[in-house]
């Protein structure tokens, strides 16, 4: 079975599908990021970057356990971060994109649980549905606030010595 999740494929995906992103290849609203403090894609298109925003983060983190079974399970950490610009100064705006990215934060919860269970999307079967995690997060960039979502795939690990990669 395929166990390879692409994290920056499916969150530009989701970025491209969700009307409150509404991600085009001319109008990005959608970037990538390797930890939630090193947002490299962003910050590089901060000038043009508008509205309401999606980042993948997937920094490879993973913890590992061995939960009473004959496998040892990865349990790999991925995010999104849900950001809309506000006004400087204005707390009402703030507290409004945090409202709305949540809402959208929720969606995508909603998403990722269907797509688990459809055939078509494999990997997304590996989910820990019970991983999910919501928080509030700003200022980002210039003025940015909303909400970062973060979720598990766990899944078994070979842990076979693959030979070539060490000297005997």
């Amino acid at each position: 079975m395929n166990t390879y999740y692409n994290h920056f494929a499916y969150g530009e995906d989701l970025a491209r599908r969700l009307r409150a992103i509404s991600h085009t290849d001319t109008d990005q609203h959608f970037y990538r990021a390797t930890e939630a403090e090193e947002l490299q894609d962003l910050i590089a298109h901060l000038s043009s970057v508008h509205g309401m925003i999606l980042v993948a983060i997937d920094g490879h983190n993973s913890d590992f356990k061995w939960a009473n079974s004959d496998s040892l399970m990865e349990r790999s950490q991925y995010f999104f971060l849900v950001l809309q610009q506000t006004v400087s100064g204005d707390t009402d705006t703030v507290f409004a994109a945090q409202q709305e990215c949540t809402g959208v934060a929720r969606q995508i919860i909603a998403r990722i649980m269907n797509d688990a269970h459809d055939p078509k999307v494999k990997p997304l079967h590996f989910i820990d549905a019970g991983s999910f995690t919501l928080r509030g997060v700003g200022p980002v960039g210039d003025n940015f606030y909303g909400s970062i979502l973060g979720f598990n795939r766990v899944v078994g690990m070979n842990y076979q010595i693959n030979t070539a990669m060490w000297h005997e």
